[in-house]
């Protein structure tokens, strides 16, 4: 500033504050929207944290998924291994009965509690050790039979003979419950009263009623009384056959659904002598040996073996023809055609040798003319057959 000029002076609030902006001005001018200049670390900071937040989002979003892939898989392999020890039990259950009918009555014990402790719930396996106990018991250390037999509560004072007829009665109206009822009670009241024939009854009894119980689907329970009647006697050949198809169907319930292959070996035993035979189900053995061979045939399918498929579809139509299969049968019927390649006759050129003889001035020889000779020309190729299957009469299956 040059000398003689006076310093402008500033008009002055009323507060005794200059006119400029002030730093509580400028505060508020920015917060009033004022531009101001950016901030670039502002401006990278912003975006590290986007990354971090979609990065994050990303863990998240898979640790969810393969959380919950885990879980569809434990489920799957949990639900496999249960029908692998259901099928175990089953075949160990039928291998029980087999021992206490070979009298081997030690290793049915040794069997059943092994079913027991794995599947504690199991009540065929339950009812049966708890008459293999009695048998024991019984055959080890039998019990005196006390001078004075005790009254039961509420004892029957009819007349043994009474009674006698009454089973006889009951028996014939097939009312198999109410006879045995009947004759235990008699030989509870009268231990010494026409033994012979009362094991007898109860022997009738027991086999009759258990082969109800198989015609009704109770394929256990007529296991369980033709044991009970091996007590009192032999079982005939009819309910040999009984028992063994219950067996048979029993065995493939272990495998069905998860192990076509056996499931078919044991339904395929049923389906000539008994096809009708149900469990509680109500399904027939013929419905399930048939499904069985479908499945089969279904799993070669996804196995992409067209032509065992294929071979496989006929069966099931053969054994049963059902509408609904042509589809599938004829898809993999033909993809088996085009899996195969097919073979083009090639025609095959023989020369065949003749002798002709041209005298050329009485000089000559014989000259060998090949001659070609086509001995096979190529056909058209044939059409591609079309899959159509043939009905056959066939029993129908059971409801």
């Amino acid at each position: 500033m040059t000398s003689g000029q006076t310093k402008p002076n500033r008009p002055k609030d009323p507060h005794g504050q200059g006119s400029g902006p002030t730093k509580a001005n400028k505060v508020v001018a920015r917060s009033s929207g004022g531009n101001s200049a950016p901030n670039p670390k502002k401006g990278w900071l912003n975006i590290v944290m986007a990354m971090v937040f979609f990065l994050g989002a990303l863990m998240l979003l898979g640790a969810v998924s393969g959380w919950l892939g885990y879980q569809s898989g434990q489920e799957s392999y949990n639900a496999q291994v249960t029908v692998t020890v259901d099928a175990y039990l089953a075949s160990q259950f039928a291998q029980a009965i087999e021992d206490v009918n070979n009298e081997n009555y030690q290793l049915a014990v040794v069997r059943l509690e092994y079913i027991l402790s794995v599947k504690p719930d199991y009540k065929p396996a339950q009812d049966l050790l708890v008459d293999l106990n009695v048998i024991l018991n019984v055959t080890s250390t039998p019990t005196a039979v006390p001078a004075t037999p005790t009254p039961s509560p509420t004892p029957d004072l009819r007349p043994a003979e009474e009674m006698y007829t009454s089973v006889l009665s009951l028996i014939s109206v097939q009312s198999w419950n109410a006879a045995l009822d009947t004759l235990a009670n008699l030989r509870k009241t009268n231990p010494d009263y026409k033994i012979v024939e009362v094991d007898g009854l109860i022997f009738l009894c027991l086999r009759n009623r258990g082969v109800e119980k198989i015609l009704n689907g109770d394929l256990e329970g007529g296991i369980y009384d033709f044991l009970l009647a091996e007590q009192f006697g032999p079982l005939d050949g009819e309910t040999e056959n009984y028992r063994n198809w219950a067996r048979l169907y029993l065995l493939g319930n272990a495998f069905w659904g998860a192990y076509p292959e056996q499931a078919a070996y044991y339904y395929g035993q049923l389906v000539s002598a008994a096809p009708s035979i149900t469990d509680a189900s109500g399904v027939s053995s013929f419905y399930r040996y048939w499904a069985s061979l479908l499945q089969m045939a279904e799993n070669l399918t996804k196995e992409e073996k067209w032509c065992e498929s294929s071979d496989g579809m006929v069966h099931v139509l053969g054994v049963w023809d059902q509408a609904y299969v042509y589809p599938t049968a004829t898809y993999v019927y033909e993809q088996c055609l085009l899996g195969t390649p097919s073979v083009t006759p090639t025609p095959t050129i023989t020369p065949t040798l003749s002798e002709t003889y041209t005298p050329t001035d009485g000089v000559g020889g014989p000259t060998d003319t090949p001659t070609p000779t086509s001995t096979a020309t190529p056909g058209d190729p044939e059409s591609t057959p079309t899959f159509t299957p043939s009905p056959t009469n066939t029993p129908n299956p059971g409801d």
